[in-house]
């Protein structure tokens, strides 16, 4: 199968889910990924802020506020390019930016910066496999800046937060694509040795 199949196919069955589902599973998967050791290794927490078809990350998000972790959350920035920026609990100025989503404003002085300490980054995409394989929406934002972050900080790890049908037996990839270490759905944890 190829990744564009697999994508077509993914699309159409997580549009086929109640929306509600999005919100229960999210709540249970992030309580799960909060239990981890994973979890209380970082206090920095890199987190999508969740389209409709997504797996909700409003309670990861509460979670880590109440933790007193520093969350950082991604801005689009040109076609190729994102970057992760400081939010807090009482953000107020979130903007509507590339592809509809939620964004953080913005400021400059709230930039992340790899080379100040090690990060959790809690992966989006359509579908992933036991051995750390995801695939994205195609734009590569996530591949890229992974490039870059563990370039700087080679001790940060990267976790995908995903409904439970979004494991599928196998993920096409390419030589770009970075396996992440870990996927977590509110029935299990998985740690991939990379």
């Amino acid at each position: 199968m190829t990744k564009k199949e697999l994508r077509a196919i993914m699309k159409q069955k997580l549009n086929g889910l109640p929306k509600r589902q999005f919100a229960e599973e999210g709540a249970l998967a992030a309580r799960r990924l909060a239990d981890t050791h994973m979890w209380d290794n970082y206090k920095r927490i890199l987190i999508y802020l969740s389209m409709p078809d997504e797996l909700d990350t409003s309670a990861l998000l509460d979670i880590a506020f109440a933790e007193n972790k520093r969350v950082y959350s991604p801005k689009v920035e040109t076609d190729t390019t994102m970057r992760f920026f400081r939010v807090t609990r009482d953000e107020g100025s979130w903007v509507t930016g590339a592809f509809d989503i939620r964004e953080p404003a913005g400021r400059e002085e709230d930039v992340f910066k790899p080379e100040e300490g090690k990060a959790l980054v809690i992966s989006p995409g359509l579908a992933f496999d036991r051995t750390g394989r995801r695939i994205g929406r195609g734009k590569g934002f996530y591949d890229r800046f992974y490039e870059k972050l563990f370039a700087a900080s080679p001790e940060s790890a990267c976790c995908a937060l995903c409904l439970t049908c979004q494991i599928v037996d196998e993920v096409p990839v390419d030589q770009f694509d970075r396996r992440l270490n870990a996927i977590c759905t509110k029935d299990e944890f998985i740690m991939i040795d990379t």
